[in-house]
């Protein structure tokens, strides 16, 4: 059983290596970050690529707006980043102009601040003033800084998922079409220190509410302003964004096993498939956790069996022993999840035939070298009779019969990675980690 037990670990160890911690977020603003910026030539207004400003703006009044955003070098806590944008108002005429970001475009078409003519828009001819989307977010989430005068003013982020339309969002609280509406995400909030004051980020999270009566996905227009009524708020207030990152609610799913029958001390390949948000990156989280578990032998998970688990936040893998159980008909294999808690669907009922015959035989093996370049040697003392070799994703990539107690195998043909080698005795399994390397 001790023997066992470290082919468990060592296979554990090996499930490791085959981590992915690319996340799926699923469709995304760009530049999320502000860790980009670009001089646009007709205007010379330096912004973050693909969000906007009054600099950039169409209409009648296009000329009298500045550029409201600067970059920043204030960061959120724990930022990866060094960059972030930086949102304040105007006086035009004696007129507060409230600092206004958006991906899409500012048009300035009234000199009343709350003018029909003055709102924020995706100009879909423009590909820098448009964000396509495919699919409808949780929720939104952002790092804000507000600055201001006031303890009771509110600055204003809103995002509009919506179908094939130059859609707007008016200054006077409406939008239009209201036929391309599908979803919105909207919060008003106090500032989080004084104008001028400390920079105290807050991470926000916006829930989308689904109440359009358009379910074409097509675009997603956001829009910001240092105060939610128009031409209101004090010169001095600011508002700073950073790392926006857009939620989907996550699944996990177990794909179907090679095979509902296995046998103790033999191998097996659990494969999942995980998607949405699961760790999110602007919130520093650790990479989540999908977990393999084996029932008891009347299927129940009460106290389940750790098969092996893999840091991921994307669909994967788990390689894993079946361990040295009682045998039966009704145990089930599940996989669950850690950031966010899930028992992930298919769970498949599997049966283990466990015989007296059957051992995990290692310590009269000896592997070298190891890690090796081309070719690897193998002595025991019982006589193996197959030899399979697979690789990180569980893929047999050799079956080789042999007939011996000191075999050489030419692993020529094999990629540099590591590996798992298996070798049957005929009633008894030897498992083993290889590494191989260059010259």
């Amino acid at each position: 059983m001790k023997h066992f037990v470290n082919s468990i670990l060592t296979l554990f160890f090996f499930s490791l290596l085959s981590l992915n911690l690319s996340a799926q977020y699923g469709p995304q603003f760009e530049n999320r970050g502000f860790e980009q910026w670009t001089t646009r030539e007709a205007t010379s207004v330096n912004e973050p690529t693909h969000w906007h400003s009054g600099g950039t703006a169409t209409g009648t009044w296009a000329g009298f707006l500045s550029n409201q955003i600067e970059q920043s070098s204030q960061t959120r806590p724990g930022s990866n980043g060094s960059k972030s944008v930086r949102v304040f108002p105007n006086s035009i005429l004696g007129i507060t102009a409230n600092g206004t970001l958006t991906n899409g475009r500012i048009n300035a078409g009234s000199m009343s601040a709350s003018g029909s003519d003055n709102y924020n828009y995706t100009q879909r001819a423009e590909s820098s003033f448009n964000t396509l989307i495919s699919q409808l977010p949780d929720s939104v989430s952002v790092w804000v800084c507000f600055r201001s005068q006031s303890t009771t003013d509110k600055a204003q982020v809103k995002a509009v998922v919506h179908g094939d339309a130059d859609y707007k969002i008016i200054a006077d609280g409406t939008e239009e079409p209201d036929d391309k509406h599908v979803a919105t995400a909207v919060s008003s909030f106090t500032r989080t220190s004084t104008a001028n004051g400390d920079y105290t980020w807050r991470r926000m999270s916006i829930p989308f509410n689904n109440n359009g009566p358009c379910t074409d996905v097509r675009y997603i227009l956001f829009a910001a302003t240092t105060n939610e009524t128009p031409g209101t708020g004090s010169p001095d207030d600011d508002l700073f964004f950073d790392d926006f990152l857009l939620i989907y609610n996550p699944t996990l799913m177990m794909e179907q096993l090679a095979s509902n029958q296995f046998t103790a001390g033999s191998m097996v390949t659990i494969p999942f498939t995980l998607t949405g948000t699961m760790s999110p990156d602007n919130l520093n989280a650790s990479a989540n956790q999908v977990i393999a578990q084996l029932s008891d032998a009347n299927g129940d998970f009460d106290n389940p069996l750790e098969l092996g688990r893999v840091n991921t936040n994307a669909s994967g893998s788990i390689i894993a022993l079946i361990p040295n159980v009682a045998e039966s008909q009704h145990y089930k294999i599940r996989v669950v999840s850690t950031n966010y808690p899930m028992i992930g669907d298919n769970i498949q009922e599997v049966s283990i035939i466990n015989t007296s015959s059957i051992e995990n035989y290692v310590s009269s093996c000896q592997v070298f070298p190891n890690p090796f370049h081309s070719t690897l040697s193998i002595t025991t003392e019982k006589t193996v009779k197959n030899i399979l070799i697979y690789d990180v994703f569980g893929r047999l990539v050799k079956n080789q019969p042999a007939s011996g107690t000191q075999i050489g195998l030419n692993l020529n043909g094999l990629s540099e990675g590591v590996y798992l080698l298996q070798l049957d005795f005929g009633g008894s399994i030897s498992t083993h980690r290889i590494v191989k390397v260059a010259r």
